[in-house]
């Protein structure tokens, strides 16, 4: 996973930066473009290194304070061929910078028409799920919904930017709210649809294995919060779908809303609780483990938005 940085400095601050990157490893090649950037006569020095030699070069730029003065731009090419020494190439890892992880999560939990939808619509596929007892359907909820993103923004947030931990409470609260809201009306359509009636449903097994706390079940979710932050971390977002799975966040959410349109308030409180605790399980589990990666891998002065 090679890295291009495009840096726009001054010039003096260019030759400091190329001075310093003249013995650094993975660096497969540098470009100068000189009074290149509009409106000033600030020069765009251009770096294409591994995946390794980013958090070197990003750590470097910010005890030299470019992160705050410069502009500075991360992108990813598909691939970098290099004359020299392909070893660091091969070898790289695919630890994401730290700013990458918080653009990440902004992109899979920001307040969008999107987000919102595909948390509606999870919960009332959800909803059918566990009205009809059919396990493949409530996973499927799990995978549509794009639901540890905003658990797991808040606790990146607290790490260094209070305002992305505030918009990750923000689309955690409407996100998981609007769940609700579809199991409602799921519940309501698949009752209308199946044998079974809203008496049936305390009596059905995944709608009290979801409604429970367990401790084989907080141990799962602790696991997989400390999972959901490696995957987060090294941008394998793919992966986070199998996170979704092993948390119970959509199934307990959705219970939450069929327990209140069905007027069973008992059901809603016993699933909130449930929702509540792998909600812990993510902000304390995933947030330790992106704390962890922040002391011993980015050992950051600063860091960017959230």
């Amino acid at each position: 996973m090679p890295r291009t940085i495009t840096i726009t400095t001054s010039p003096g601050t260019r030759n400091r930066i190329a001075e310093r990157l003249r013995d650094q490893p993975g660096i497969a090649s540098v470009t100068l473009h000189r009074g290149a950037a509009m409106g000033s006569d600030d020069d765009v020095l251009t770096v294409d290194l591994t995946n390794n030699a980013a958090l070197d070069v990003i750590r470097l730029l910010d005890a030299m304070g470019v992160l705050e003065a410069g502009s500075v731009t991360v992108s990813e090419p598909s691939v970098v061929i290099s004359s020299g020494d392909a070893r660091p190439l091969d070898e790289e890892g695919n630890e994401a910078i730290w700013e990458e992880v918080g653009s990440l999560l902004r992109r899979e939990s920001n307040l969008s028409i999107n987000y919102l939808l595909l948390m509606t619509l999870s919960g009332a596929v959800a909803a059918f799920g566990l009205v009809t007892d059919t396990l493949h359907v409530v996973i499927g909820a799990m995978l549509i919904a794009p639901g540890f993103a905003p658990l797991l923004r808040i606790a990146f947030g607290a790490l260094g930017h209070r305002g992305g931990m505030m918009a990750g409470i923000k689309s955690t609260v409407a996100g998981y709210l609007l769940l609700a809201f579809g199991a409602a009306l799921g519940m309501a359509l698949a009752l209308a649809l199946h044998e079974n009636t809203v008496s049936d449903l305390t009596s059905l097994h995944w709608v009290n294995y979801w409604s429970k706390v367990e401790a084989t079940g907080v141990a799962t979710s602790l696991i997989a919060g400390i999972a959901g932050g490696v995957i987060t971390s090294s941008r394998q977002t793919v992966f986070a779908t199998g996170v979704m799975i092993a948390l119970a966040l959509v199934p307990s959410m959705a219970l939450v809303g069929m327990g209140l349109g069905s007027g069973n308030v008992e059901l809603a409180i016993d699933a909130l609780g449930r929702w509540a605790v792998e909600a812990f399980c993510v902000l304390s589990a995933g947030g330790i483990t992106l704390a962890a990666k922040k002391r011993l891998l980015h050992r950051r002065k600063r860091v960017g938005p959230s």
